[in-house]
């Protein structure tokens, strides 16, 4: 058995060697297989000849060993299954006078069950590893409304690059489940992904949770010091959420060490080289605090490489059906309820409501619901909690942002004047139906005019004429 391009020397370095307990396989930088050990012509049930100078895809056609040389990083603890075999393997690339040549898949161990029995010693006996992280997938991005079919063609498209990406919308949009999705739908999947909140996170902290210290850098550094979000995300994506409350000085490290893609620990001197993808979130109109001086311009040009923006939840009422599905879901496992829906005139209810907190509002309502209701189909008009208006005798704290001393200003009018005012609701209903009504009447019927008048996406247009049936 040979490897192409390889010394007898370079062949010994990387262990590439016949052995009964272990697997190895070696491919060129086009895919081709260069190298297979008898561990692996056994489970591939085949001679080397039928192996050697194939494509790995037509072999395996799962593996990733490609990527491996395409992000030129290592990745341990995979399971591969190979002809119905799962196997925890490694993957890493082969260097050559400085230049990667290839990459090389080899086995842990023998097979899964001797994996088992290891990681069960490790995570009783010494410490508490894990191993895979409980991520979203593309399952988990609700909607099949315009806008948001959109953003999931988005989202593909941005998992296919390497580039750091800018995801904005309001809070509660699900920015971070975007983020999740595009680490595990790219070629970074199997690195870590790790995940920073920088409005969460003290300024006089924040350094040393980035870019970590060395030993003695500063009273109270533990003994051996401590690597920083960039160093624990090598390999993979850093998450960096609510970018734009990162103080101005700290913008200034962030960029130089994006642009330089190395680290310096704090009270340290060697840099530390990086291959880190970023992915920043914002609910902030960073262009607007770049004009105020509270954002560096050059960092967002470096972020906003690729960008997604995740649509409010009151652009899409169509989509709240499937959300009111999937939360009651996870509020049944939560509480231990039996709820499986709400009853059409709620549904209603609950399309027609602007939602200014997004679906993070939308999950807390129904838990509420939940709990005050005994039925499993929630009838909300038979409980003293709305989003939409305020009962005096809920000491809860409701969960419309909307001011509460304003409310009850607004209730002493009603109570002092007499008037029979209409609920708040039915008001913004009524308003928003007669403003598009007399923008397109004033278009002569042309809704795209109308919507441009108005200042909206056309579609978004055609989603409120039939909502508020609007009859043209």
């Amino acid at each position: 058995m040979s490897i192409d391009k390889l010394s007898s020397e370079e062949f010994i370095n990387f262990e590439l060697f016949d052995n009964h307990f272990q697997g190895i396989l070696a491919i060129d930088t086009k895919g081709i297989v260069t190298f297979c050990n008898q561990f692996f012509l056994n489970v591939f049930a085949v001679s080397e000849e039928e192996i050697i100078g194939r494509n790995i895809t037509e072999i395996i056609p799962k593996c990733r060993l490609i990527d491996t040389i395409v992000q030129r990083c290592s990745y341990w603890g995979e399971v591969l299954k190979i002809n119905n075999k799962e196997m925890a393997i490694v993957r890493y690339p082969i260097h050559s006078n400085g230049n990667i040549v290839g990459a090389v898949l080899k086995t842990i161990f023998p097979d899964m069950n001797i994996a088992r029995e290891v990681s069960a010693k490790l995570s009783s006996s010494y410490c508490n590893v894990n191993y895979y992280s409980n991520l979203h997938t593309c399952m988990d991005l609700i909607g099949e409304s315009e806008s948001m079919l959109m953003v999931k063609r988005l989202a593909r498209r941005v998992s296919r690059s390497t580039s750091n990406l800018l995801i904005n919308g309001e809070s509660g949009t699900g920015k971070s489940i975007m983020a999740e999705v595009v680490h595990n739908r790219s070629v970074r999947r199997e690195g870590p992904f790790v995940k920073v909140n920088c409005a969460a996170i003290p300024e006089n902290l924040l350094e040393s949770e980035l870019f970590g210290y060395e030993e003695g850098a500063f009273t109270g550094a533990k003994k051996n010091g401590k690597p920083g979000k960039f160093e624990l995300a090598n390999g993979g994506t850093l998450f960096l959420d609510e970018i734009g409350d990162m103080p101005l000085y700290m913008q200034a490290k962030l960029l130089q060490t994006i642009q330089d893609k190395k680290v310096e620990r704090i009270g340290g001197t060697k840099p530390i080289s990086l291959d880190v993808r970023i992915i920043a979130a914002t609910n902030k109109d960073l262009e607007k605090m770049i004009s105020e001086n509270k954002f560096r311009e050059d960092l967002y040009y470096r972020l906003k490489v690729l960008e997604i923006t995740m649509p409010s939840l009151r652009e899409r009422p169509e989509d709240i059906p499937q959300y009111v599905k999937g939360l009651l879901a996870n509020i049944n496992k939560k509480v231990g309820s039996d709820a499986i829906g709400v009853t059409e005139e709620s549904m209603k209810m609950l399309q027609a409501y602007h939602w200014p907190g997004n679906v993070r509002q939308l999950e807390n309502f129904l838990e509420q619901a939940v709990n005050y209701s005994d039925e499993a189909i929630i009838d909300i008009t038979k409980l003293h909690i709305k989003p939409w208006e305020h009962d005096k005798e809920v000491k809860a704290t409701p969960i419309s942002n909307l001011n509460r001393s304003k409310k009850e200003k607004t209730a002493d009018k009603v109570k002092n004047t007499g008037k029979n005012y209409e609920s708040f609701n039915n008001i913004i209903y009524k308003t928003e139906k007669d403003i598009i009504i007399q923008a397109i009447k004033e278009c002569n019927g042309n809704k795209s005019k109308a919507a441009e008048a108005l200042n909206i996406n056309r579609s978004v247009l055609y989603k409120k004429i039939k909502r508020l049936n609007i009859d043209i």
